[in-house]
């Protein structure tokens, strides 16, 4: 006769020798990077029945039998992988990564597509991203995208034509599913330079200056008739003062205040500007040789400002130019018999090219208060309007509210009732000959940018002096105008000393060649350029599967797909459920030797008497062998 634990024996055999091929891969793979253990569970096999069992009988006052069974041995029922997260690791390469949460890296080996958690990158001799076995990453690349606008396209009477900028910046498309391919980030990469576009004004003007404007001061000379002639802008002619009374001139050219600026006039729900201008050509502040000495910057000895703002900008090539703001206060504070009403300060400002240490004068004049955009060239040259006359445009007054919060942006267009942020461009613009005298009255054809004289493409570049409101609502996140001095003793005197400070930030760069390269959460790759800059020049895209358990384990730390994963969805990493992204780090095996080494015992334990019953069974066969002998 036959013995079932003979077979029941073999099958436990092969089943603990199962199990300790698992343990024995697991421990192999304690230090694999984002190694996934696998368990294993037993079920029992086929069972012999000797006896189908029977119900009670209480006609024969007999109870119920069980069923007698005798196994047959037991069986792999399941090997599952353990998808707990493995300790994350610090590596201190900027392109290894650790994945937390959910979701796997996308890696292309052929027309083969992997999955995996491996994270242990580089970039190889061509720029494309790669994992370990030179599996090509997926994922988003930057591609350098050029822009154009136009600077004010109506042009003149149809004699001029219109001004285009060109811009090009990096893009990130991250939305577009089709855009996912190899990632590529060429190691010689250059940043093209940035144009500046704006200047941020943040600080104090002190309120307590005094104005500093006598006669032939701050503004320019008025070019009109005769009759006209002033140090400062006309104020008979219509829509050149907007609130008409609110500022008018003593003897020594300071401007006194009437009423409170910061109060709206009209509809609007910000201050009207205070001088704006609807006269254009050779009408208005044109810049010519007789102006010398008649500007605030000219005088000898030139009227101190009340505030200097200096900063480097940089034009469409990449070369840097510096930008000197001067600040000079108009409205005469706190004199005796001045000032009826309430007290603000009121500073006109003017802005000039002053690369290479060049003096502010009026050849390098940019723009300011009352100057018409376009009218700041070389005096030796015509008006150059970079508006359509029937926009003409001037800078405003910069006036803040009594509690020293900005009233006014400096920029008003005439065509508007609300204030505009005033713009100057450059580099500053040479005349090309052919075009028509002043004496003409038109601006002519205006040349398209880049322009021939510089190599550079016009630059247009907004001052933003922070953002102004009526009295009460006032941001204060640019220039203020509180009373932030100090007294100190001056020859013996309490002696009150003005504190006018700013800080000044712009958004232009040179170019720069790339420098280093780091993951964020997103895993976005962010390249550093030698000029200080840090773009987004690709991302890896993700993938995550209804049911892990179901990826085909192929080795090399890849998995594919089977028909029990589910849906797969791609996506970023930090979005839609998928985990997050660690550079510089790679996650560790989720191996625990303590529970493998424990595995092992019972394992061997398992084997042994498995063998053990083998060796009884052996032996009674041998014994029954022996009866027939």
């Amino acid at each position: 006769m036959a013995s079932s634990a003979l077979y029941s024996a073999i099958s436990g055999l092969q089943a603990n020798s199962s199990w300790l091929d698992v343990i024995g891969n697991n421990i192999s793979n304690s230090n694999t990077t984002s190694f996934k253990s696998q368990s294993m569970s037993f079920a029992s096999s086929l069972t012999q029945t000797l006896s189908g069992g029977a119900g009670d009988n209480s006609e024969n006052g007999l109870g119920g039998v069980d069923p007698e069974q005798i196994g047959t041995g037991t069986r792999v029922q399941a090997i599952r992988a353990n998808w707990t997260e493995g300790t994350l690791q610090s590596t201190g390469v900027n392109t290894d990564v650790a994945i937390t949460g959910t979701g796997f890296l996308i890696s292309k080996s052929g027309s083969n597509t992997y999955l995996t958690r491996a994270g242990n990158l580089t970039f190889d001799s061509q720029g494309n991203l790669v994992d370990a076995n030179g599996g090509l990453i997926q994922g988003y690349t930057s591609s350098l995208n050029y822009s154009q606008r136009m600077i004010d396209p109506a042009a003149d009477t149809g004699t001029g034509v219109a001004l285009q900028i060109t811009t090009g910046s990096f893009n990130l498309n991250d939305t577009d599913l089709s855009a996912i391919g190899n990632i590529n980030i060429n190691p010689n990469l250059t940043l093209i330079p940035k144009a500046t576009t704006q200047i941020n004004f943040s600080g104090n003007l002190d309120a307590a200056q005094q104005a500093n404007a006598p006669t032939g001061g701050v503004l320019q000379q008025w070019q009109g008739p005769a009759a006209n002639q002033n140090p400062v802008l006309p104020t008979g002619l219509a829509g050149v003062i907007y609130n008409p009374g609110t500022l008018t001139l003593n003897a020594q050219g300071e401007y006194q205040q009437t009423v409170n600026l910061s109060l709206p006039n009209g509809a609007t729900n910000l201050p009207q500007p205070i001088v704006s201008s609807t006269v254009v050509g050779s009408n208005l502040n044109d810049v010519r040789a007789a102006d010398t000495g008649s500007y605030a910057w000219e005088q000898q000895p030139p009227l101190t400002p009340a505030m200097t703002s200096q900063e480097t900008v940089y034009d469409s090539n990449g070369n840097p130019r510096t930008i000197t703001v001067l600040f000079y206060q108009v409205n005469d504070l706190g004199a005796a018999g001045v000032n009826t009403g309430p007290s603000q300060a009121v500073y006109a400002w003017y802005a000039f090219d002053t690369t290479g240490g060049l003096p502010a004068s009026t050849t390098n004049l940019l723009g300011g208060t009352a100057i018409n955009e376009g009218e700041m060239n070389n005096v030796a040259h015509y008006s150059f309007h970079r508006n359509s006359p029937a926009d003409a445009y001037a800078g405003d007054f910069l006036f803040f509210n009594t509690d020293g919060s900005l009233a006014s942006t400096g920029g008003s267009n005439v065509d508007m009732d609300t204030m505009a942020i005033p713009a100057i461009y450059l580099p500053p613009f040479n005349q090309p000959s052919g075009l028509p005298s002043p004496a003409s009255g038109i601006n002519g054809a205006l040349p398209v940018s880049p322009l021939p004289t510089q190599g550079a493409e016009i630059t247009q570049i907004f001052l933003n002096f922070g953002t102004a409101g009526i009295l009460g609502t006032g941001e204060r996140d640019g220039l203020t105008s509180d009373a932030q001095g100090t007294y100190q003793t001056i020859n013996g005197v309490n002696t009150y000393v003005p504190d006018s400070h700013s800080t000044i930030t712009q958004d232009g760069y040179t170019d720069g060649t790339l420098t280093g390269l780091a993951f964020d959460s997103t895993g976005k790759i962010d390249g550093t350029f030698s000029n200080g800059q840090t773009i987004a020049l690709a991302q890896v895209a993700m993938a995550t599967v209804e049911n892990p358990g179901g990826l085909n384990s192929v080795g090399r730390n890849y998995y594919s797909l089977s028909p029990n994963t589910g849906a797969e969805t791609i996506g970023l990493a930090g979005s839609n459920g998928m985990g997050i992204i660690t550079g510089g780090s790679l996650e560790g095996s989720n191996v625990d030797l303590t529970v493998e080494l424990s595995n092992m015992i019972i394992a061997q334990r398992g084997f042994e008497v498995n063998a053990r019953v083998i060796t009884v069974d052996s032996q009674n066969l041998q014994t029954l062998t022996q009866l027939g002998q």
